[in-house]
């Protein structure tokens, strides 16, 4: 919020990668209400969500922390939030 630019998120989850390849970038979210605890799996969502969310991709599961965040946006890139991918990684 606040900002003028976009967050970008790549899964590695192998039936995202591929719903990716087939429609194309997707505009979505975490599965979480704001300030609660993301959902950890397709089944955790639905308890969280039902009918609100109109697909689900089975089998889908967080078995990492959430997505690591950078700001690309200065003249320097800027962790925002720590996660699986390590600073030295990128």
């Amino acid at each position: 919020p606040g900002r003028d630019s976009v967050g970008l998120r790549v899964p590695d989850h192998p039936g995202a990668l591929a719903l990716l390849a087939a429609a194309g970038p997707l505009a979505v979210t975490s599965a979480n209400r704001s300030g609660e605890s993301p959902a950890r799996d397709d089944a955790a969502a639905r308890v969280m969500f039902g009918t609100r969310v109109a697909a689900y991709l089975p089998g889908s599961g967080a078995d990492t922390e959430p997505s690591t965040v950078v700001d690309f946006t200065g003249a320097k890139p800027r962790v925002l939030r720590s996660g699986p991918v390590a600073w030295e990684e990128g």
